[in-house]
């Protein structure tokens, strides 16, 4: 049984199609609706749609673009056209987008029927096609680039192969390695100018560095690639003999072949480099390995090529580093300025956002002096000022990701200290305004609370029983209300005291003594005592009058 969806942005079109056309006929057990464009692409994001029928004339998104996005997608999900226009253009147009029939308004119910029934037949058709051998061929084809990326990452973390059966899989994968062959891998890091942009961007900066890569390299070397789990570039490489080397002379012998090779890795690596800063605009990190055999050296170049990239920052153009050559040892020194008192933790805690904004800088200072500025000193001020943010969000009984925004919560690496202090000021503001914002309210409840507290039990009123109830010490209780209120606590209570009392006089037969006792005073005379000095009389002169 298939699913069908009609869209016209005139709801009484498909409505009354809907009900009289015999659907069931066809095989078509459920219909889809949508009144626009929009809401088709949207409906066709959630269900499984196998026929789309759909006006050309619709406002912001004709049926033509509407047929043009669903084959961008799905190139394979027949699309029949309805049209009011019986113009030979529409119909050109139609055909180009890969539209299966052109039907005008008002509509033919045969012609809808023949249609329908020619449309099913050839789904069905597909389906049988599916599971035929040449289908699972095509399906293979398609999956074969992500086929190639799995292999590569399972090599370069580890997973081992018996010879035989790693090269049955690079020749099923049209892979022109062998597992005793000598490779050499070079290993890529995209820089700061482009992990700031979104993972989408982000993707397709990837997608360019690759195809540059793959252009320089294999101009040498079969190239093989991948992405790791670090995000980063994985370029696998084989001499692919001296006809092809652009650095090998007919001249040369088989001395010089290696060294000819190596410098023409070396010159193509430095190429890649330059070539991504200049036409990109952003650095990369270019690290280029020893020599190995596929099969038992892969992990190891990986790893030391790997290390070699974690132990210096690129500092926006990047560089290139071969590991043929020799390097100087790192000199790794601790960055002490992370855990001087007072802590991150106790500046948040005590609301010290300047002094807190003064330690970011003072991180960023004291990176630049390190002798060996490294992605590790990034990971450990990440980690160290993301702690701090969770501990207080959590504190203030939050999620962070609730107080600043699921988006503003890293999910990857920062490449430049410069990148990591910039975050981590946006995330302090956007703390301190929330953070603030809800103290605030909570300070409003707390009035709150007083104020009902206080009419509730002007009996046995005291300023410990108030901040009893609100959980809070005496004195802070009283700077709070004088705070938000701007008279005192005991001012406000004698202007409640006094308001009922005035109540009580004109609307109760109640006695001056019994009123005195609701309000809480030990004796009357104190009462008659603070209404005259209220009211300049006495509370039975204020009832006669």
């Amino acid at each position: 049984m298939h699913q069908i969806l009609l869209v016209d942005d005139e709801s009484y079109v498909i409505d009354d199609l809907e009900i009289s056309f015999p659907w069931d006929e066809y095989r078509i057990e459920r219909i889809h609706k949508a009144y626009s464009g929009m809401q088709a692409l949207s409906i066709l994001d959630g269900q499984t749609v196998d026929i789309v029928i759909t006006d050309i004339s619709m406002p912001v998104m004709n049926g033509l673009e509407l047929i043009r996005q669903i084959k961008a997608a799905r190139p394979n999900l027949p699309c029949i056209l309805l049209t009011g226009y019986a113009e030979f253009e529409y119909a050109k147009q139609a055909t180009k987008h890969g539209v299966v029939e052109y039907l005008l308004k008002p509509l033919d119910v045969e012609k809808l029927a023949a249609c329908l029934e020619k449309t099913v037949l050839s789904i069905e058709e597909q389906i049988r096609r599916a599971l035929s051998y040449e289908q699972a061929m095509n399906s293979f084809r398609e999956h074969l680039p992500s086929l190639k990326d799995r292999l590569l990452n399972q090599l370069i973390e580890g997973n081992r192969y018996a010879e035989d059966a790693l090269n049955d899989k690079l020749q099923h994968y049209h892979l022109p390695f062998h597992a005793e062959g000598e490779v050499q891998l070079v290993l890529v890091r995209l820089e700061e100018h482009f992990t700031r942009h979104t993972t989408s961007s982000l993707q397709l900066f990837e997608y360019a560095v690759t195809n540059i890569a793959c252009e320089l390299f294999n101009t040498a070397s079969h190239t093989w690639h991948c992405r790791d789990r670090y995000d980063y570039l994985v370029f696998l490489l084989k001499p692919a003999g001296p006809g092809a080397n652009v650095d090998a002379s007919p001249e040369s012998n088989r001395s010089e072949q290696p060294m000819k090779q190596n410098q023409g890795l070396t010159h193509l690596s430095l190429q890649l480099h330059h070539n991504v800063n200049e036409y990109l605009k952003g650095g990369i990190s270019v690290i280029l390995s020893q020599k190995g055999t596929l099969q038992h050296d892969i992990r190891d170049m990986y790893e030391q090529a790997l290390s070699a990239l974690k132990k210096q920052v690129g500092n926006g153009t990047g560089y290139f580093l071969s590991l043929q050559e020799s390097y100087r040892p790192l000199s790794i020194r601790s960055l002490h300025i992370l855990y001087e008192p007072p802590t991150f933790n106790h500046l948040l805690e005590t609301g010290q956002w300047k002094v807190f904004k003064e330690r970011l800088h003072r991180i960023e200072a004291g990176y630049g002096t390190l002798p060996e500025q490294t992605e590790e000193h990034l990971d450990e001020i990440q980690i160290i000022l993301l702690s701090a943010f969770h501990y207080i969000a959590h504190k203030n009984h939050a999620l962070l990701s609730d107080l600043v925004g699921n988006e503003r919560v890293p999910r990857g690496p920062f490449r430049s200290v410069s990148q990591l202090t910039d975050w981590a000021e946006n995330m302090l503001d956007r703390l301190r305004m929330k953070l603030e914002e809800q103290s605030l309210d909570e300070q409003h409840d707390v009035i709150h609370q007083i104020k009902t507290f206080v009419s509730a039990n002007l009996h046995c009123l005291s300023l410990q029983s108030i901040a009893d109830h609100v959980c809070l010490h005496p004195v802070y209780v009283s700077k709070l209300f004088k705070q938000f209120q701007g008279i005192s606590l005991s001012e406000y209570i004698l202007s409640v005291k006094m308001e009922l009392a005035l109540y009580l006089l004109n609307h109760s037969q109640d006695k001056v003594y019994e009123i005195s006792d609701k309000l809480g005073y030990a004796n009357s005379q104190y009462f008659i005592k603070v209404f005259r000095d209220k009211f300049g009389m006495t509370p039975q002169d204020y009832r006669e009058q």
